[in-house]
């Protein structure tokens, strides 16, 4: 078996590589990740279900010719259903639900890759905030700074993948929830094109369109690996994406042509991040350039905020999920079963109409067309994937639980650039490039056009190697 650090060092790829040529079996994996689940999850509390029996099974009989076979993985608690795990959505209504008897199609492709599931990661409630501290599971840490968050929603994937626990984690994005906890905890966050990968949720894409799932990992590699075996519509799904020629693991080495790349420090809101993270896109910049690629100062389009418009669809598919489960277990939730945000989103999406639905997606549409003129003459856009460092934890729990307005506004403020890429599908990634003085990761936030999620990808590839981050972990696990 491998030691912690030898385990720790290898990507979601390298560890396939060593199973499939028999170096180390499925089993000696598992063994791993569950002796770094019991040695690092106390203190990081990112981890929050488990079932090794189940995982020993499935470590025992998967095929080691698979493209990631015999890796370790953690799934977050939501968006899919796993047999024999709950999906609870981090909700104390829904802690007591029923074990699920199938897997969603998302999870089904990560088993025909060989992925062995081993548990379910940490999420605020119905993965609705910037932080990762939900009332049923109890806060998630930064494992940079145990006083800090890791960032939200997919906090407990982040603190995972960041501490070493797997190579790489599932996470999901309808507002930036693959990219700022990425860019908190130090790892590679890649938001794929609207569509591209699909969950099999019977909501369909869900979020009115605007969630994307995929991973957060250590390696570009893992992430473009990942996108192989994962990427592709629904079974009746009328829209697809083009089959690509080439594997995204297969394109990440060949040749980048220079880019045009477009820069600016302002958020879509006229937020602009500190001084200490606007020098670090000065820094990245000059990276660029040094790369071979121009790099020109862009400007958002008047209208380009998408808070008002976005708020409608999640409120309504969470709504819709809540009453779901109240009809089949009989009652209606209290204020005792949800947190106070969730609890204000259930009841206010009683309110929205067939017709705000609709004004909704003309806001989107609005907002698309938008974005579309304003990025034409470049390949690329740069900011920050945050405006400030990590929070301290329990800070925005504490705002939510005395005034619902300041907690939205703190949240906004904290990530202001990345829901706009929602709306508008495309593919976009924070890159852990930095390190800011007080030892803390500093992610940068790329965007690409949607469908060119590989162009993208090599981008962060060629990042990745004149800037290598895969070595960095957190002052523990080094």
């Amino acid at each position: 078996m491998l030691s912690s650090k030898e385990y720790q060092s290898m990507d979601a790829v390298g560890l396939a590589d060593l199973a499939r040529a028999a170096e180390i079996s499925a089993p000696e994996l598992l063994e791993c990740a569950l002796r770094e689940i019991d040695a690092i999850n106390p203190q990081l509390n990112a981890v929050v279900m488990r079932n090794d029996e189940r995982s020993r099974l499935q470590a025992q009989v998967v095929d080691t010719s698979l493209p990631l076979a015999g890796v370790p993985f953690l799934a977050k608690d939501i968006n899919v259903d796993i047999k024999h795990y709950r999906t609870t959505h981090a909700c104390r209504f829904f802690a007591d639900s029923e074990l699920k008897q199938a897997d969603s199609t998302l999870v089904k492709r990560w088993r025909e890759a060989g992925l062995i599931i081993i548990g379910r990661t940490n999420t605020p409630e119905f993965a609705t905030d910037f932080g990762c501290e939900p009332e049923l599971y109890g806060p998630t840490k930064n494992p940079w700074d145990l006083n800090l968050t890791p960032g939200g929603s997919s906090g407990g994937a982040a603190a995972a993948v960041a501490s070493g626990i797997v190579p790489m984690a599932h996470a999901t994005d309808s507002g930036g929830s693959i990219r700022a906890p990425a860019s908190c905890c130090g790892v590679f966050g890649f938001k794929p094109s609207g569509g591209l990968v699909a969950t099999g949720s019977p909501l369909g894409h869900l979020v009115g369109g605007l969630n994307s799932d995929h991973v957060v990992t250590r390696s570009v590699r893992d992430s473009a690996a990942m996108l192989d075996v994962t990427a592709g519509a629904d079974v009746g799904n009328p829209a697809v994406y083009p089959h690509l020629a080439h594997s995204y693991l297969s394109t990440l080495d060949k040749p980048l042509a220079p880019l045009r790349i477009g820069v600016t420090q302002y958020s879509p809101t006229g937020l602009t991040a500190t001084t200490e993270i606007c020098n670090k896109l000065n820094e990245t910049t000059v990276l660029l350039e040094s790369l071979g690629h121009e790099v020109i100062e862009w400007e958002w389009p008047d209208d380009s905020d998408p808070c008002d418009v976005a708020s409608v669809f999640w409120m309504a598919e969470l709504s819709a999920v809540i009453d779901r489960h109240a009809n089949a277990i009989g009652r209606l939730p209290t204020e005792d079963d949800l947190g106070p945000v969730v609890f204000a989103a259930w009841k206010n999406a009683k309110n929205v109409s067939s017709v705000d639905m609709v004004n909704a997606r003309i806001k989107l549409r609005t907002l698309q067309n938008a974005m579309a003129a304003a990025l034409e003459n470049i390949d690329v856009l740069l900011t920050p994937v945050v405006s400030e460092a990590p929070l301290p934890t329990g800070l925005l729990t504490q705002l939510v639980n005395q005034d619902a307005d300041a907690w939205m506004e703190r949240a906004w403020r904290f990530a202001p650039y990345l829901e706009i890429f929602n709306v508008t599908g495309q593919p976009a990634m924070s890159v852990p490039l930095h390190v800011d003085q007080a030892g803390l990761p500093v992610g940068m936030h790329f965007v690409g056009s949607v469908g060119n999620d590989a162009g993208l990808l090599q981008l962060a590839r060629q990042l990745e190697q004149a800037s290598p981050w895969k070595s960095r972990f957190p002052p523990d696990h080094g």
